[in-house]
């Protein structure tokens, strides 16, 4: 029997605005506006959490799986950029990116089997032996700097809510977290993005190529170069903007270090080959 996950409603509007008045209050170490925004009741927050925090771990997702796919465009460009064919690129750079994809499918599947079995002992063995479970989590929390009373006490009341308590020694003792309740569309849309990341900027180059490339002289291949890589090196740093928005850090900071990423993809085929 695997645990089953009730799917999270979608952040409420109050929820929203509480959390940038936190935010706000902590950027301007204001301890009042904290103090203000933390007593605000909000009957959404009390009975599942606002959630931000999986919200953003999803971002994070798909932002590694657009860069994963620039970069992968970036290095195939740079590297047969000029000896093959456009259509052999792209088709080489879905073969890649399908081997990502699958990779990543099959990878978090073996990981909600783990979680799922991992979670069946720790109920088995909280069915079976329930002090001994007591007892190494009164020795973690206690190893986390709790006094002994404090730890026991605590643990003695956690445990009388069996499936809370099971969730609690995932986190705690195996710092296991359970798989998303949407993990399908998660993984799709990740294989998705990774595809799309790598195909577009070459097609991009392919087609400004064969209109332009032969303009005023212009190399046909420096110019599919250019695009390819101006393109997914420009989308590297809109990536690297939009995980930065995310976290609430600096934009341009991040939005540089991914374009960097950008360069050297360019850069390391040319020198290795």
């Amino acid at each position: 029997m695997t645990a089953q996950q009730t799917p999270r409603a979608a952040i409420s509007p109050a929820l929203k605005q509480r959390a940038s008045e936190t935010r706000s209050a902590f950027a301007n170490q204001d301890a009042a506006a904290s103090k203000q925004a933390h007593d605000e009741t909000i009957r959404d927050w009390e009975e599942d959490g606002h959630g931000e925090g999986d919200a953003a771990v999803e971002v994070y997702r798909r932002v590694d799986a657009l860069q994963a796919g620039l970069c992968l465009a970036i290095l195939l460009e740079s590297a047969f950029g000029s000896s093959l064919e456009r259509k052999k690129l792209v088709a080489i750079g879905l073969s890649l990116a399908t081997a990502h994809a699958l990779r990543e499918w099959t990878t978090q599947t073996w990981y909600a089997r783990h979680y799922y079995r991992e979670r069946q002992r720790e109920e088995w063995e909280l069915e079976n032996y329930a002090q001994g479970e007591r007892a190494e989590m009164v020795g973690l929390w206690c190893y986390k700097g709790l006094t002994k009373p404090d730890a026991e006490r605590c643990i003695d009341l956690l445990a009388s809510y069996k499936k809370f308590f099971v969730d609690l020694m995932m986190t705690e003792e195996l710092r296991m977290f359970a798989p998303p309740s949407d993990a399908g569309y998660r993984r799709i849309t990740g294989a998705l993005l990774v595809a799309m990341g790598c195909v577009l900027p070459l097609l991009l180059g392919g087609v400004l190529d064969h209109m332009y490339g032969s303009l005023n002289s212009f190399p046909r291949a420096s110019c599919s170069h250019l695009v390819t890589c101006g393109s997914a090196t420009s989308a590297l740093a809109f990536t690297g903007a939009w995980r930065a928005s995310t976290s609430r850090l600096p934009e341009q900071r991040h939005a540089l270090e991914a374009a960097m990423l950008g360069a050297a993809c360019y850069v390391v085929p040319r020198l290795l080959l």
